[in-house]
């Protein structure tokens, strides 16, 4: 065994354990009514409540269960058919509905996982006529299969699935404590780690690869969704920072855009929370300000008065290419934390019509009061980063 398949087995064998710690996430399934299935045979599923199928299976035998529509899409797309390919992955790039669940016969969920909640690398997929489930049975014995509510006629077919392997188990993390791992395109792994409510936390993969993470959180609910997602926050290393909503059990994701696989160092470490920006430098009608962008990435920001009725021109005048913008500030918190001058600002109107030279915005007030007056660049080139800023009332 090679060294990466080594260090992947071992990942996966000390996560083994965790399965029922993730159990406790997810609703099971109902034996009520439940009508026999077997391999190979398909079935109608009727418009209407959640059905319940029974389903017998040897040790290790692996299975794929198709939930397809009955009636064709409207769009009537032309292409491969999903419903009958094997595909390894299934992935379409969205979600599943989870309109299947696979379950041991005292109604414990199997599958999916609440970590399988992303789009690639769970049992559960999209196809485009409905959704597939994979399954490896680890002991022999009935299992039950449930089937979500619908308006519209389906059916459930059940084929066996010779190659292959199960999805990846979860590997339990602890917030403070580093992880590493392998991971590519065709093989993300998942890492589930404990959160409280209003923790702020900050994940980082770092790796030679190009990464990317995901962070999906629970409702209330006890439903997971994917609330983040970077891919270049340093360069090829991709970080979330992020206020942890509830608390419960969340789950990271580290995939990759390379099919070939490659190590990676997974931080998941509690944070301060973000300071707010600093206030607004006032600004006055008639008044000219100077200024310097200390880089390309930074931002002046200022207060404005202004008067109901009244037309105003901002004036910028800079060596380099700025840009000027006015807004209102922004009562919401930002998702990632950010602390830049910015942060608090929605932006209304701005403008940019030449690389150097003075850029003028127009705008009328239509009450009294405040508004914010951004100064940005793409980039100050060789310059000290200095601007002129000039307010003209125009009259009312």
């Amino acid at each position: 065994m090679n060294p990466i398949r080594r260090q992947r087995a071992a990942l996966f064998l000390a996560a083994a354990c965790l399965a029922p710690f993730a159990q406790a996430h997810a609703a099971g399934c109902s034996a009520s009514g439940a009508a026999p299935l077997s391999i190979g045979t398909v079935l109608p599923v009727e418009p209407g409540g959640a059905r319940s199928f029974t389903l017998a299976l040897g040790v290790r035998e692996g299975v794929i269960v198709d939930l397809v529509r009955v009636t064709p899409k409207a769009s009537g797309d032309e292409g491969d058919d999903e419903h009958d390919r094997d595909d390894e992955h299934g992935d379409s790039g969205k979600p599943a509905l989870q309109g299947i669940k696979l379950c041991d016969a005292k109604g414990n969920i199997l599958a999916p996982q609440p970590g399988e909640v992303f789009a690639k690398g769970g049992s559960l997929s999209t196809t485009e006529d409905g959704e597939r489930l994979r399954f490896f049975a680890n002991a022999a014995g009935d299992y039950l299969v449930t089937v979500a509510p619908s308006d519209e006629p389906r059916e459930i077919l059940v084929r066996r699935r010779e190659v292959g392997s199960g999805p990846a188990p979860v590997v339990s993390a602890t917030l403070g404590r580093d992880q590493k791992g392998i991971t590519s395109s065709s093989a993300p792994m998942v890492f589930s780690f404990a959160g409280t409510a209003g923790q702020w936390v900050e994940l980082k993969s770092t790796s030679e690869k190009d990464t990317l993470l995901r962070l999906a959180a629970p409702d209330r609910e006890g439903n997971y969704s994917v609330v983040a997602e970077n891919d270049d926050s340093d360069g090829l290393n991709p970080m979330i920072r992020r206020k942890l909503p509830i608390t419960g059990t969340y789950f990271v994701q580290v995939d990759a855009l390379s099919d070939e696989p490659g190590e990676f160092a997974l931080t998941l470490n509690r944070i301060e929370a973000p300071k707010p920006p600093p206030p607004p430098a006032a600004l006055r009608v008639g008044a000219t300000v100077s200024g310097k962008l200390a880089d390309g990435d930074a931002i002046a920001m200022y207060a404005l008065p202004v008067a109901a009725g009244h037309s105003y021109r901002l004036e910028l005048t800079a060596t380099y290419d700025g840009v000027v913008a006015i807004g209102v500030p922004n009562p919401v918190e930002p998702d990632d934390g950010g602390t830049g001058a910015d942060a608090g600002f929605t932006e209304i109107k701005s403008q940019d019509s030449g690389t150097t030279g003075t850029e003028k915005l127009n705008f009328a007030a239509r009450g009294n009061g405040q508004v914010l007056v951004r100064v940005k660049s793409f980039g100050i080139g060789e310059t000290d980063g200095g601007y002129t800023l000039k307010v003209v009332d125009l009259g009312g």
